[in-house]
């Protein structure tokens, strides 16, 4: 276990690296990405949106958390495929390069809190006990991001559609979630299909914490388990089934 997170640890520096290689501006490019659209959600819906409070703080307390899971998925479904060369040629489990992929972006997510928190402070952010929630919060979302992406990763290595299409429907998701509105403008007859986004219960709880400074209920806690442990499965059932035909079709 002890060679298994060494090797991970050499993947995500590695992941870093070539990430931020060249970039004028680094790290900073994670931070600039939620600020333009909350510039923009700002400049078009704020005022449609009047009867959310604090609008600012409203949308801030989502984009952070989608754009950790956009950028979780699409860089762990194309792990296989883009680490094919040296999965072909080094003896390394492969589960090791998703692994890699996710604490990546976990990594990024982290560091990026720190100034967003300064930034939330300055629109109304209040500091309390609850935050402490963000650390299971955080963890649930990362292995449901981890366990959805490790299933398109395998069948992205099958069927280079997958990403594609994923690429696809991640605009249509980011609507789909709550981020720039409140789901009390979705007439009650349509809501229930809003709820059928599994990230809809996730950015709930993150909004419990950050924008309402409560603790979250325990329906919302048992739902966001509950489908954690479900796509987690999947993903990891996914994985083992297919695991062989990885390396001949990468």
């Amino acid at each position: 276990m002890t060679g298994y997170l060494s090797v991970a640890r050499n993947i995500v520096i590695k992941e870093l690296k070539l990430k931020y290689k060249q970039s004028l501006l680094g790290f900073l490019w994670s931070m600039i990405t939620p600020l333009v659209f909350l510039a923009i959600f700002n400049f078009v819906f704020s005022t449609a949106f009047m009867d959310i409070e604090n609008y600012s703080l409203y949308v801030l307390t989502g984009l952070i958390f989608w754009q950790f899971f956009a950028n979780a998925t699409n860089q762990t479904i194309q792990s296989f495929i883009r680490n094919s060369n040296i999965i072909k040629t080094i003896n390394i489990p492969i589960f090791l390069y998703p692994v890699s992929s996710i604490l990546t972006e976990i990594v990024g997510l982290v560091i990026s809190l720190v100034p967003f928190w300064v930034l939330m402070y300055f629109f109304g952010l209040e500091f309390s006990w609850h935050f402490v929630l963000l650390i299971p919060s955080i963890a649930l979302f990362s292995m449901f991001s981890y366990g959805l992406s490790v299933f398109l990763g395998v069948l992205n290595v099958y069927l280079r559609d997958v990403s594609i299409l994923w690429n696809t429907l991640n605009p249509a998701l980011f609507y789909l979630t709550p981020i720039a509105y409140d789901d009390s403008i979705i007439p009650a007859n349509y809501l229930i299909y809003l709820k059928l986004n599994p990230l809809y219960h996730f950015f709930r709880i993150f909004r419990d914490i950050l924008y309402d400074n409560q603790v979250p209920d325990v329906r919302s806690c048992v739902i966001i388990i509950s489908i954690t442990i479900i796509v987690w499965g999947l993903g990891k059932f996914t994985f083992s089934r297919l695991e062989k035909g990885i390396i001949s079709n990468i």
